[in-house]
């Protein structure tokens, strides 16, 4: 599966859909240069089909903005900088919403059974790599991290995920994505 992450636009949305992408992901309530606002979010949404999912990246170390959020009508909130008290915290809220939790997390914590959309694991180091083995058993593993066309067969043959999430390596600059990069990351994923 495909994540494509720090979606500004609706063009990026539909060519991430039209080249396969089960997640589009939006920067709704984090520090970012593409952090993008409610209506802004609404309106890539709106241009996804049924089967693509909408993610809405907070940051787990704030309180949830449930303006933010609702006002975007994602179907997944990603915790970015998770941590198991923000996770419990965000999952007893977002349930009345029918509005899944995913967690990214960069650094290995003890995490109880948890039920999430996918677990997004920061890959960049060794040590990102060995932290997505003991994260096989936690639920739908997913691995970022300065990924791009060139190195993306070595993550997954290293980490072996169900989810690979890719912003910056298939950018322009920050916030537009460069369509000959993400056709080079299908090719390279074999989709």
């Amino acid at each position: 599966m495909l994540k494509i992450c720090g979606i500004t636009n609706v063009e990026d949305a539909s060519l991430a859909v039209e080249y396969g992408a089960s997640y589009i992901g939006m920067i709704i309530d984090a520090r970012s240069p593409r952090l993008i606002d409610s209506r802004v979010a609404r309106d890539i949404v709106s241009v996804l089909p049924k089967h693509v999912k909408a993610v809405g990246v907070v940051d787990a170390r704030k309180k949830l903005d449930m303006d933010k959020i609702l006002n975007s009508n994602v179907n997944v909130v990603q915790l970015h900088w998770a941590f198991p008290e923000a996770y419990f915290r965000a999952k007893d809220t977002l349930d009345h919403y029918s509005i899944s939790v995913a967690i990214a997390i960069d650094e290995l914590k003890l995490w109880p059974k948890i039920d999430v959309e996918y677990i997004l694991i920061d890959v960049k180091s060794v040590e990102g790599k060995l932290i997505a083995w003991g994260f096989r058993d936690k639920g739908l593993l997913g691995v970022a991290g300065k990924i791009t066309p060139e190195n993306v067969r070595e993550v997954v043959e290293l980490t072996k995920p169900e989810l690979v999430d890719i912003s910056s390596g298939i950018e322009l600059k920050p916030g537009k994505k460069d369509p000959s990069k993400l056709k080079a990351l299908i090719e390279a994923l074999g989709l």
